[in-house]
């Protein structure tokens, strides 16, 4: 069995090669069962997000393996191979291991800390359980790559301590009042970034919104989007009155706040300037119960939790390593061979034992010949009832069934439960690992 991973991503290919070789959700199957038609691909998992595309798969011939998805891309997609493949990276056994779990604790993100890879990730995982392209080993990696994301989550403030700008304004607007229900929001812009923001406030408790902007048309739809009212902006006196808190992410040449605006302004108010170039006259700072907000002042929030996020980020490292090694214990325990010793010894040792309490129980001694008859018998009996099962097991091999095949024998013969508990024990530090995470990323690990 080889785990390996074929892929790229925003950081080896821009957005418009991106686009050429994504897998939306409605052709996934479709594209798994294409994938998975391939002489050296035994199962796939493909993992197609906006900021990368890759491709896991489970394959007794890794090198065999990489060319086959190359040709697949190339054949499902329509596209040139010579348009991709010089953006795409690949990993093997350990190191496809490894990045997985840094990809789903979203280490690998262009925004560390990000949350949406946790969801895009099972979403991956329940397509190709759904299409039947998941082989025991893929569904046993992904599902413990759930649990390292879990992990990273619950364990670490990698995902706290808000690094986009929309959510950040909303923190400082968290921050200004004591409570956001009753407040009225006055938005001035209809685009994105002033849409982001409202709605986050809206999520906060903020009931009462007011919408205006240039282009009335535009007011009106996002002011619909949020339940409020649109205005028209010859108002904006007025409306600055009326509000508790300002979004103003315009596309103005000009200040359109100033000072003059608000100097009938008796309540506290905060103003989020999110535009570019500045909405806000900086000299509005100086109006008594007003407190100017601006890009300036938001991006260095967004550098100072980067920052906590990132020392946040080398617990999550140490999380993906425990998690890599554990996987790779289970690869290990899942191997034919140590199974089928694991299995004769334990035999020999139930034989041995009964054998001694035959003789103790026996009422008579038995001549050395006769024991040694006895003991011979019972190895012939145990060796033979054993036979069949290894030739299977071996057998199992050829026939890409031997994960499936020890996982049965392990069950049968009680062998998984300690399994469960030994990884336990390495993850809580209680037992040294059977394998030694690499210091360096270009390190493999057989599998």
């Amino acid at each position: 069995m080889q785990i390996c991973m074929l892929g790229l991503s925003y950081k080896t290919a821009e957005v418009d090669v991106r686009e050429k070789v994504a897998f939306n959700r409605p052709v996934l199957a479709d594209a798994l069962h294409a994938l998975c038609r391939y002489d050296n691909v035994r199962g796939a998992v493909i993992l197609s997000t906006c900021n990368r595309m890759e491709i896991y798969v489970d394959s007794s011939d890794a090198q065999a393996a990489y060319a086959d998805i190359v040709d697949f891309i190339a054949s499902f997609k329509h596209v040139d191979r010579s348009e991709f493949e010089g953006h795409l990276y690949r990993r093997q056994g350990f190191e496809a291991v490894h990045h997985l779990f840094g990809v789903i604790s979203s280490l690998d993100s262009m925004v560390l800390g990000e949350q949406q890879i946790l969801g895009q990730v099972r979403t991956a995982f329940r397509s190709a359980m759904e299409a039947g392209s998941c082989t025991m080993a893929l569904a046993h990696l992904f599902r413990q790559a759930l649990s390292c994301g879990k992990r990273v989550r619950n364990e670490t403030s990698v995902s706290e301590n808000h690094v986009s700008l929309s959510t950040v304004a909303v923190d400082v607007a968290r921050a200004e009042f004591e409570t956001l229900e009753g407040k009225t929001v006055l938005v001035l812009g209809s685009g994105e970034m002033s849409e982001l923001a409202a709605q986050y406030l809206k999520e906060q408790g903020v009931e009462t919104f007011i919408v205006s902007s240039r282009t009335f048309a535009h007011a009106c739809t996002l002011a619909r989007e949020l339940n409020g009212v649109a205005r028209q902006f010859t108002e904006l006196p007025e409306l600055i009155c009326q509000a508790d808190i300002v979004i103003s992410a315009t596309a103005a040449p000009h200040c359109i706040i100033t000072p003059d605006l608000l100097v009938h302004t008796s309540k506290h108010l905060l103003i989020l300037d999110i535009a570019l170039p500045r909405d806000v006259d900086d000299a509005c700072r100086d109006v008594p119960h007003v407190t100017v907000c601006n890009l300036d002042d938001i991006g260095a929030i967004i550098e100072r939790n980067q920052e906590e996020r990132k020392a946040a980020a080398a617990r999550a490292n140490d999380i993906v390593d425990e998690e890599t090694r554990a996987f790779l214990y289970w690869v290990g325990e899942h191997a034919v061979t140590p199974t089928i010793k694991r299995m004769r010894a334990d035999a020999e040792g139930m034989r041995q034992r009964e054998f001694d309490r035959l003789m103790k129980a026996l009422s008579i001694d038995l001549s050395e010949e006769d024991r040694w008859a006895v003991q011979k018998a019972t190895e012939a009996i145990v060796k033979k009832l054993l036979h069949e099962p290894t030739v299977r097991l071996k057998e199992s091999t050829r026939n890409n069934a031997d994960f499936e095949c020890v996982e049965a024998v392990r069950y049968l013969w009680g062998y998984s439960d300690g399994m469960v508990a030994h990884a336990h024990a390495l993850d809580s530090g209680e037992i040294a690992a059977p394998h030694t995470v690499p210091s360096h990323s270009s390190a493999e690990h057989p599998m």
